[in-house]
């Protein structure tokens, strides 16, 4: 009976968790999407339009004819395999915001099962089950499971990698988890640049697991060969073509960056999991290290805990080195190896409690369900607004001419996915005007392009334009004043399309956003356009034929 009731808890806890899931879903799942969220998003894009009706031809002009539409294309600015995997799934799913968060939620599950199948053998099924329901309910991962973020792929190959290399160490001559560490790494690495942690991780692991011979073995020496040869030439290729990501590493890792800085950072990143997850994790890797060099204990579950606290400690030590980023999502892909460290503490509850094993059962359950509780609902809001906005601008079969100044890159970027993701040929012309009419720096200081009303008026009835977009003052940069001046100084020319509320919800209205039309605009378009790259791209003019 007792048995009966623990494994009841355990199906309520799971069903817990994905009431918490299915509430993130509600509110993100169809939203509008901003950020980073929209550069990866229009990359996935470009590339599916690339393997669907430009394949043969050059990939970096077709990207570049590409970005003067779309002017969000990130590609170099993170590498390739996210928008890989996008592509071909949208020749299933469609090329919208929807399916793509979908596609999220499909990692999310794959990533769980991949830890539940790795624990079972080592943990039993009612633990793995557990560690996966706390792992699916951390806040982090209730909002990634429906974002359109890159970690949560290299999430699921940083742990496919950590599987392999701790089957590695337990057997030295498998040579198939030697090729599979080798292809898992290198596709974590083209997912995201924060992957480059399995560098330090692979001296780290065999010697928390006990297991420093293997760092002579010509499969060691191997795979570092091909992680970094294999995954260091797509980096090498766009600092060349000087498309990458653009930071002084140089300085960030020299002393100058200071210790205080790195330690207050750190401290910010490890929100990236509650904090009694992150108590139980290392209750579970002093349970791991006594096992494995107080009582000799041998076992894979073992050696898997210690490769993941390997990786864990790789990527805190990776990232104050290099103190890349304050956002607490790089280290998503050390949810799953936290989960295994859990994991491991409830083994070893379940050892000290192994004379009563009814107690032993529920006690496993109690703790998920404490951990469960400690995660708590995700704070997440939901952007509204942008598709009313792009809807209210017709989807002619040869595109339109936008000019878009709200800004900031967030609006500009919601403004430019919700007309990628609705409009079905991809024929628009998308100018920022943050690009063409001034250049905004790091420091978000304004160089202005084009000085005077009168030349904006004239840029604008040129080409001509046939929408603007702007929202409300107070404005932060002179480009605006100069641009709501030029459409409102003649409503012969510019005419009020619509204003239209922009909301983040729970929260209320932010901003209004207007729509400016020139009817001139309806009827022809430039047969060239020329979009300015900012000074990180060398302020180059890229090109665009409309046909």
């Amino acid at each position: 009976m007792a048995l009966r009731l623990t494994n009841l808890a355990t199906v309520l806890l799971l069903a817990a968790v994905l009431a918490l899931q299915w509430h993130a879903a509600s509110i993100l799942l169809g939203a509008s999407i901003d950020g980073d969220q929209s550069k990866h998003f229009t990359s996935g894009v470009m590339v599916f339009d690339y393997l669907r009706s430009g394949l043969g031809s050059n990939p970096v002009r077709f990207a570049e004819g590409f970005e003067v539409r779309y002017p969000l294309v990130a590609i170099g600015q993170w590498p390739p395999m996210y928008y890989a995997i996008q592509s071909v799934y949208y020749f299933l799913a469609g090329p919208s915001i929807r399916s793509v968060q979908a596609l999220s939620a499909v990692m999310a599950a794959c990533l769980a099962l991949f830890l539940f199948l790795s624990l079972r053998a080592s943990a039993g099924t009612r633990i793995a089950l557990i560690a996966v329901a706390v792992f699916l309910a951390t806040p982090l991962m209730q909002s990634a499971a429906w974002k359109v973020m890159s970690d949560l792929l290299t999430g699921v190959f940083v742990y496919l990698a950590i599987v392999a290399f701790s089957k590695l160490l337990d057997e030295p001559g498998n040579w198939k988890a030697a090729i599979l560490f080798a292809v898992w790494g290198v596709a974590a690495i083209l997912s995201k640049g924060s992957a480059w942690a399995l560098v330090p991780f692979v001296f780290l692991a065999p010697l928390l697991a006990g297991r420093t011979r293997f760092l002579r073995s010509r499969w060691f020496w191997g795979m570092g060969s091909v992680l970094i040869l294999a995954g260091g030439s797509y980096y090498f290729w766009t600092k060349r073509a000087g498309i990458g990501y653009h930071a002084n590493l140089a300085h960030i890792a020299s002393p100058a960056v200071g210790f205080a800085h790195r330690a207050e950072m750190l401290g910010t990143l490890l929100s990236f999991s509650p904090v009694l997850l992150l108590v139980t994790g290392l209750l579970g890797l002093a349970a791991a290290l006594h096992g494995r060099w107080g009582r000799g204990e041998d076992s894979p579950g073992t050696t898997l805990s210690l490769v993941a606290a390997a990786w864990v400690l790789s990527q805190l030590l990776f990232l104050f080195i290099l103190p890349l980023t304050w956002e607490n999502r790089v280290l998503l892909p050390s949810l799953a190896p936290l989960a295994v460290l859990i994991t491991r503490f409830l083994v070893w509850l379940r050892a000290g409690l192994r004379l009563r094993p009814v107690f032993a059962a529920s006690a496993a359950v109690m703790v998920g369900a404490i951990l469960v509780a400690a995660s708590g609902v995700a704070k997440v809001q939901r952007l509204n607004g942008y598709r009313e906005v792009a809807d209210a601008m017709p989807y002619p079969p040869d595109g339109a001419l936008i000019l878009v100044a709200t800004g900031d890159d967030y609006s500009e970027g919601a403004i430019i996915t919700e007309r990628l993701s609705r409009g079905r040929g991809h024929r628009d012309v998308i100018l920022r005007a943050s690009h063409d009419l001034a250049e905004i720096d790091a420091d978000n200081h304004e160089t202005p392009l084009i000085g005077t009303v009168d030349e904006v008026r004239s840029y604008l009835l040129k080409m001509p334009v046939r929408f603007i977009i702007l929202d409300s003052p107070p404005f932060d940069y002179s480009y605006q004043t100069l641009i709501e001046s030029a459409v409102t100084g003649d409503p012969k020319d510019f005419h009020l399309l619509g204003t239209f509320p922009i909301s983040l919800e729970p929260g209320g209205k932010i901003v209004e956003v207007r729509i400016y039309e020139n009817p001139a605009g309806r009827d022809h378009h430039p047969d060239t356009i020329q979009t300015r790259l900012g000074p990180y791209a060398g302020r180059r003019l890229l090109t665009y034929r409309w046909r």
